[in-house]
């Protein structure tokens, strides 16, 4: 009898496991137009390329061969980054993406770039479900993108995938004038809305989000863009019914799933440095699933055959641009570098480029996160500026007291969104340790103390202009002056045009940073 019970226990063991599916996810976010693997300096000494996307089409590829039931999926900001993206507005990124194996992809802020008329031209070429269910024209109920969600099966196996955009991200980070008309809504209320609409429709749910805070775009590495995904732990907390967040946004790679009741957050770092790899077991038959395994991969681009599909339609864009990018507008004798807290050499060397392009301002700033790739030592290409600075945003010169421009400063201390970027003259000085708003210890304007009554005229851009990136301090200034058409990269293109020579002595100023 006991055997007999024990063969029936053995049997249904048996049966359990045939019933069991591997599932396996593969995932991004943030590849930023990064189409050619590049060199990081926090990654092996910058010795070895990462990425590339014909290194991860090949990566994708070779999974879905091993195993039927695997997912492809990206979370957003595909667009922007290397000129290949802002020369065509993103139509080559779309070109090229459709040569990946995607699986659904969602929608980042740096897909509105170029404005959201742009946005539905470009992603309507997608030959892979693209997903935003959040975004809405203003004053109505009709979505800006009419598909939240996709429903995906393999071996068996169903895949509920939503894609949503958060409201501070979308708010935060696109420019005003490229969103006008449009408005993102209760990521968390929308995300419940399409989990229930698909209960008991599917195996396993998946939501990929854009959300939280911007990231760091540095030069230093890890020990700069240390950033916790705060957002999408309180996201996944209040919503019932998601096995996976796959969040984009903040550049930060998670080493290890982090779990939040059921749901498990996954995230890479940017630019293709990285890529997810998740492999589920898979009950279809009970809907339940447990985690096989689980992998943050570096992709050393060495390490792989680039996908031949992939790669040539990578090159038929690159000889497409060749000409124009290749032409030479100046020399650096040393690499131009990024930095998030503090001036850079690259953000020293743009505004004192807006200066020179805005005679009448006293001092120039940009900011941090607008700084998008170095320039090496060497010769300076037209294609090298586009991808260092790829915003069409334009110069913008007004006119603001001594107490707004020490508030502009006060949030570049708090660190949320980067310090500005300031030209030759300003010096600016702030302590962590004290509480937020009262952090600047220090603030001169050529050797001379910033006075609140007194007026100075101002040169930034019209993404910081409206208040982008929380530089609330900039919607009060009066006598703007918008150089139409007229972009940062066109000030630094025609500083060097001009003969300007780069002094290291000057661009490696630190006219902003930490008191030590």
């Amino acid at each position: 009898m006991k055997v007999k019970y024990l063969s029936l226990a053995i049997l249904a063991g048996w049966c359990a496991q045939s019933l069991a599916q591997d599932v396996t996810v593969i995932y991004t976010n943030d590849l930023h137009a990064h189409v050619e693997p590049y060199s990081v300096p926090w990654i092996a000494d910058g010795k070895r390329p990462v990425g590339g996307f014909a290194t991860i089409s090949t990566l994708v590829k070779q999974e879905k061969s091993r195993n039927p039931a695997t997912f492809y999926f990206d979370a957003g900001d595909y667009f922007t980054g290397p000129y290949i993206s802002s020369l065509t507005k993103g139509k080559a990124i779309i070109d090229i993406l459709n040569t990946m194996s995607l699986d659904a992809a969602s929608v980042g802020n740096h897909e509105f770039d170029h404005g959201w008329d742009n946005t539905l031209l470009q992603l309507s070429q997608a030959k892979f479900p693209i997903l935003l269910g959040n975004v809405f024209y203003q004053n109505s109920s009709v979505p800006f993108w009419n598909k939240p969600y996709t429903i995906l099966e393999k071996d068996g196996v169903k895949i509920g995938v939503i894609g949503l955009h958060g409201v501070f991200a979308f708010d935060d980070t696109v420019s005003a004038a490229m969103r006008q008309g449009i408005e993102a809504r209760d990521e968390v209320k929308w995300l419940q809305h399409y989990l229930d609409e698909l209960h008991g429709k599917v195996d396993i749910t998946v939501a990929l989000v854009h959300e939280g805070i911007p990231a760091r775009q540095s030069s230093k590495g890890s020990t700069d863009v240390k950033r916790a995904l705060d957002k999408d732990i309180q996201t996944a907390s209040q919503v019932k019914g998601l096995d996976l967040l796959i969040t984009g946004h903040a550049h930060v790679g998670t080493p290890e799933p982090i779990k939040v009741g059921n749901t498990l957050i996954l995230s890479t770092d940017s630019g293709g440095i990285d890529i997810g790899k998740l492999v589920l077991d898979v009950n279809p038959k009970t809907r339940s699933h447990t985690v096989k395994s689980f992998e943050l991969k570096t992709l050393f681009a060495d390490e792989w055959k680039p996908d031949p599909v992939t790669q040539q339609t990578i090159d038929k864009w690159n000889k497409q641009l060749q000409q124009t990018v290749s032409q030479q507008i100046g020399e650096t004798p040393i690499a131009l570098t990024r930095a998030y807290g503090e001036s850079s050499s690259l953000g020293n060397l743009f505004t004192d480029a807006m200066m020179a392009a805005a005679p009448d301002a006293q001092m120039a700033v940009t900011n941090s996160g607008g700084l998008r790739a170095d320039i090496n030592a060497g010769e300076i290409t037209l294609g090298d500026v586009i991808s260092a600075f790829p915003f069409p945003n334009e110069l913008t010169v007004m006119d603001l007291n001594g107490k707004q421009v020490r508030n502009l400063m006060e949030h570049s201390a708090s660190l949320s969104n980067g310090v500005l970027q300031a030209s030759k003259g300003v010096m600016m000085r702030y302590d962590t340790h004290k509480a937020l708003g009262a952090r600047v210890t220090l603030l001169t304007l050529n050797g001379k103390p910033i006075v609140d009554n007194q007026v100075y005229r101002v040169a930034t851009n019209s993404f910081l202009a409206p208040g982008g990136d929380g530089f609330m301090a900039f919607t009060e200034g009066t006598n703007k002056q918008v150089r139409g058409g007229y972009n940062l990269s066109d000030a630094l293109i025609d500083y060097l045009k001009a003969g300007n020579k780069i002094d290291p002595a000057v661009v490696n100023e630190k006219r902003v940073e930490e008191s030590k």
